[in-house]
């Protein structure tokens, strides 16, 4: 099964270490790591394993990684070192009931934006719900809820920070319930590319009731990270640069209980 993610393993593993990597990072464990200590979470579209590794690390008693690219799976497998953790060579738009379910948390990093329309998503919802405990939760790192994805992109490639220029997304051709995105990571000497979609934060609301989520639905507010952490290195001019990029983010946590 090739996917657009066959053929970037090494450079897209390398995404791992940019800031705007390490500010999602951030603001995805201080939204999900108190909600999954000694809990079973299913990781759909879990790529390599980033997220994966990283809710061991949270103390997640199990975690399941579904992707459908075959050779992200076979490099999360080449990195695990944790009877903990197992993968899986799935479709995550088509609902499947996964060994070791019901879950009592789902992630998703970098889930939703893939479907192109609607009726997709809530197919995704769909999967996400079938492995779902009752009062489970799904995690989602997703594009940032407008209802106007292409103004907030073309305006985002002028406000991210400057020291986050290795990785820059541009709105494409619009669809139906959105705008088709181009995200680009200039990894030298590689540059890598891939495409997806940043629908309507109304459709993603619409698709979680029609797949089946009924209960609280929250778009967490993103944080970024006090300057004693030093996650980043800090410059002279980094006050100004996150106040603008903090206008228009390029990311936000989707939270939806079922």
């Amino acid at each position: 099964m090739s996917t657009q993610y066959d053929a970037i393993v090494a450079p897209y593993k390398a995404l791992r270490q940019v800031p705007a990597k390490i500010f999602e990072t951030y603001n995805t464990q201080v939204a999900l790591a108190p909600h999954i200590q000694g809990a079973k979470v299913l990781d759909l579209a879990c790529g390599s394993g980033y997220y994966s590794q990283l809710m061991i690390s949270w103390d997640a008693a199990q975690v399941v990684g579904v992707d459908i690219s075959a050779g992200m799976v076979a490099a999360g497998k080449a990195d695990n070192k944790s009877d903990k953790m197992r993968f899986v060579i799935a479709d995550c738009t088509i609902p499947s009931q996964y060994d070791g379910g019901p879950f009592d948390d789902v992630f998703g990093g970098w889930l939703l934006n893939y479907a192109p329309d609607g009726a997709t998503m809530a197919d995704m919802f769909r999967n996400i719900c079938l492995n779902l405990k009752e009062g489970g939760r799904f995690f989602g790192v997703t594009p940032y809820p407008t209802e106007d994805p292409r103004r907030h992109n073309e305006t985002g490639l002028n406000s991210k920070p400057m020291f986050w220029d290795q990785v820059w997304i541009e709105p494409l051709s619009d669809v139906a319930d959105g705008v088709a995105t181009r995200v680009t990571a200039d990894m030298k000497p590689e540059k890598v590319q891939f495409n997806n979609y940043h629908l309507k934060s109304s459709v993603y609301e619409r698709a979680a009731r029609e797949g089946g989520m009924k209960g609280n639905l929250e778009w967490k507010p993103i944080i970024f990270p006090p300057k004693e952490s030093n996650l980043f290195g800090w410059k002279a001019n980094w006050d100004a640069e996150m106040e603008a990029y903090l206008k228009t983010p390029s990311f936000c946590i989707l939270i939806v209980e079922k």
